[in-house]
């Protein structure tokens, strides 16, 4: 099965373009991040050998005309089971148990099974960390890696209103701190730092997270982004509702359907409509991320820190840079052009609700080999994390996760962030930051006690 996943997606035709870098929120990165030496690059939002290159465009993938993708979608069909249109209508939908209590949750967890797991949370928090325990407590044969792996998971969720960055980003340049939206100026958006790495993403309750856990020795960078962009596609192409949307007119542009590019990202029209980041540790990795059907994509755009160019801005007829990070440690996004899925399949594809049911029962077909895959349901009022923690100390379970203890602390937001200087250019003020203590500086205005005091927004332009 591994040597065909790799035939898969590595023989995928990728006919969409690449993107002017705009101020929009799902990003790629450089891969700066510090991890461990051994898996640093693959705990990006994407590795280097998703980066950038300038391909033409008589290069790309219609010199086929799609046939190949074709004949690909149905060998995987064939070979996965993938579900039809017709399989996904009609199979039963309600077929979800509810977990009951913390104890249920916990022993879920730690058993040698696979299942889908969907959240009727849209705390961000209470989401990640669930993921967190479900990555830290699935179980693996330690004395035997190359063994197969029977716990694979497949976690869903919907967030609100969220601002959500990477492990090894700097919020300060990333996000617009002083936007009315967020929670800390009276707004509704939450900020939260995730513990995988990557760049920057917003979420609200049109944007469903996906995460799927593997082993270590399993993982496959393309592979479950490919699988749902192969879902997807059948989905559209059977719906009888799916009219092609020609307004982008592109020749390498498949109109209406899900493409993966060379950077690994899902587009359609041209646009990004996923953000993905993984994670590797304890002999697992997850690779979780985003899907667009019906954002409010403006907020979007407000809650980013924009780009600045030098030389923007005028005081007094005086030209001054706005800013500058410099002896920067942390991992920066680059920016895409983003739509929604319900605009850009004319509404065949226009509720997260539809999301999260294709790729439950594309999961179950995938991995059922004879065996039923069930799907739970998970609720703050049954499982409260608190309870979940006290119950892993009290009974000896080994369990690393701190999630719903740490994930809104102020610590772990702002001083996780990575080493940097900032240079405010209107004042000439500048800070030397390390773990969100301002460590040098040579601002004599705003009371700052070296190694003491925390670097805040209102120091900056």
């Amino acid at each position: 099965m591994r040597a065909y996943k790799s035939f898969f997606v590595n023989n995928i035709r990728h006919s969409s373009n690449f993107f002017d870098l705009k101020n929009t929120p799902f990003e790629n990165v450089s891969g700066k991040e510090k991890e461990s030496s051994d898996v640093k690059d693959l705990n990006n939002m994407y590795s280097n050998m998703f980066e950038s290159q300038q391909i033409s465009t008589s290069n790309r993938a219609m010199q086929n005309e799609g046939n190949d993708l074709d004949d690909i979608n149905k060998e995987i069909n064939d070979f996965f089971g993938t579900p039809s249109f017709d399989t996904l209508d009609t199979e039963n939908k309600n077929d979800i148990e509810e977990i009951q209590n913390p104890q249920q949750f916990i022993d879920l967890v730690k058993s040698d099974s696979k299942f889908c797991i969907v959240s009727n949370s849209k705390n961000p928090f209470y989401n990640l960390s669930m993921e967190d325990f479900i990555f830290r407590n699935t179980p693996i044969d330690k004395a035997n890696l190359a063994s197969p792996f029977n716990s694979q998971r497949l976690m869903l969720y919907i967030n609100d209103k969220t601002c959500v960055f990477g492990k090894n980003q700097n919020p300060f340049k990333e996000v617009n701190l002083k936007s009315k939206l967020l929670k800390k100026n009276g707004g509704n958006y939450d900020l939260v730092r995730r513990y995988s790495g990557g760049g920057t993403v917003v979420h609200d309750i049109g944007n469903v997270n996906y995460s799927y856990l593997t082993s270590r020795n399993e993982f496959d960078q393309k592979f479950f982004n490919s699988f749902i962009v192969n879902l997807v596609n059948n989905y559209l192409s059977a719906s009888q509702n799916h009219v092609l949307d020609v307004h982008l007119n592109t020749e390498t542009t498949r109109n209406g359907l899900l493409d993966m590019n060379e950077r690994g990202d899902i587009t359609c029209n041209g646009y990004k409509v996923s953000g993905s980041a993984f994670k590797i540790a304890l002999n697992k990795s997850y690779h979780h991320g985003t899907m667009l059907i019906d954002s409010n994509l403006r907020e979007f755009s407000k809650i980013m820190r924009p780009k600045l160019r030098k030389s923007e801005h005028v005081n007094n007829g005086i030209r001054y840079d706005m800013e500058e990070f410099s002896e920067e440690t942390d991992v920066d996004s680059v920016r895409s052009p983003i739509e929604n899925l319900k605009k850009l399949t004319n509404n065949a594809l226009s509720s997260p609700e539809q999301f999260i049911q294709i790729l439950v029962n594309g999961f179950k077909s995938l991995f059922s080999n004879n065996q039923k895959i069930k799907t739970y349901s998970i609720d703050p009022e049954s499982v409260d994390f608190m309870e979940v923690y006290k119950l892993c100390t009290e009974n000896n379970l080994k369990n690393s996760s701190k999630g719903f203890t740490e994930l809104a602390t102020q610590d772990w937001i702002y001083r996780h962030t990575p080493s940097f200087k900032y240079t405010n250019k209107t004042t000439g003020f500048y800070y030397r930051v390390k773990k969100g203590v301002v460590i040098d500086t040579n601002d004599t205005n705003n009371n700052i006690q070296i190694n003491k005091s925390l670097f805040r927004d209102d120091l900056m332009v």
